[in-house]
């Protein structure tokens, strides 16, 4: 499908559901339909070094994907997979088609209010608020360890190191010293990996290493009274299998992101009353280097989608590179 196709589903409500209000979203991988009742998310035919979205049979595959990995955080909210095609010559998501097309995921559309980077931009989060998201997190997590996983400790080097492809970039948006950080980084951040590897190893090889959700932040959490995590990554099995110290670095990365290094500390220390996972010193400085890790994935995410003058993207690739230093300078 194209952009233009995904517009005329819209304007003409070919949608199942109540049509009132309804708009349009989009990211660099996908579109998504936002109705009062329901979400539906299509993939863009798009191929990256990440993904492959390229075409129909791998689009349907993906969208199977997502329903069912995110039915173990978010049960209630996926409610299926609906094809989209042509119905008496024109485009319509579900209902009898002449043949599917595409295909959508389709969601239950949440109270956008109180989605977790929302309440923190307001300032209604209290550490307090975390603890059941700890309680869940934990229990997802025991229940997803991974027991032979197929984890190197190099592949860590290469995963961080994609960011040094945007060096360029990155000291276009902000005209300062990026090259000087860039190689004490590329030298580095390989001998921290060697020095911890066998600490790494033994973690991956004792239930620390699981098939988790891989796209942790605030964006991606409704704080309702049972917290729903959705939009795990479902393209990539390498991303969303990880340390559970990577998985938490991501959030509490968001958190010290939105200040609030406060909620940072009581998420962890929620988690760890539950499932213990920083057990020895040497963990703690591999989770300061995974929430490096995260500030650099959401860094180059924000420079993938440009900034085009955009006030909220300049101060969002400050803000991930601010922490990025921060935190490799606490590593040293």
């Amino acid at each position: 499908m194209d952009k233009n196709q995904v517009h005329d589903i819209l304007e003409r409500h070919a949608f199942p559901g109540n049509a009132a209000e309804a708009r349009l979203v989009e990211t660099h991988i996908s579109w998504v339909i936002l109705t009062p009742d329901f979400a539906f998310k299509i993939k863009k035919p798009v191929r990256f070094d990440f993904l492959d979205f390229s075409t129909l049979a791998l689009r349907h595959q993906f969208c199977e994907a997502e329903l069912q990995l995110n039915r173990r955080l978010a049960p209630d909210t996926y409610l299926g997979v609906l094809p989209v095609g042509f119905k008496n010559g024109q485009w319509q998501i579900g209902g009898e088609l002449d043949e599917p097309l595409d295909f959508t995921v389709w969601m239950r559309r949440e109270d956008d209010a109180l989605q977790l980077d929302k309440l923190l931009r307001a300032g209604k989060v209290a550490p307090s608020d975390l603890k059941k998201l700890a309680h869940q997190l934990a229990v997802f997590h025991r229940n997803q360890a991974l027991p032979h996983p197929d984890f190197k400790p190099e592949t860590l080097v290469e995963d961080f190191a994609d960011l040094f492809h945007h060096e360029k970039k990155l000291l276009d948006t902000l005209g300062e010293s990026v090259p000087n950080a860039f190689a004490e980084m590329r030298e580095a951040m390989p001998r921290f990996v060697e020095q911890h590897s066998e600490r790494l190893v033994a973690r991956a090889n004792t239930g620390f290493w699981v098939d988790g959700h891989g796209d942790l932040h605030s964006r991606n959490i409704f704080l309702t009274e049972t917290p729903i995590v959705f939009d795990c990554i479902e393209f990539n099995q390498h991303l969303r299998r990880l340390d559970v110290l990577n998985e938490l670095a991501f959030l509490c990365m968001d958190f010290d992101f939105f200040g609030r290094p406060d909620l940072a500390e009581a998420l962890l220390r929620f988690y760890q009353e539950e499932h213990p996972c920083i057990i020895v010193q040497e963990d703690e400085a591999i989770f300061l280097f995974f929430k490096a890790y995260r500030a650099n994935v959401r860094l180059k995410v924000t420079l993938l989608g440009g900034t085009n003058g955009n006030p909220e993207a300049l101060a969002a690739i400050r803000g991930y590179w601010g922490l990025l230093r921060k935190y490799w300078d606490g590593l040293k």
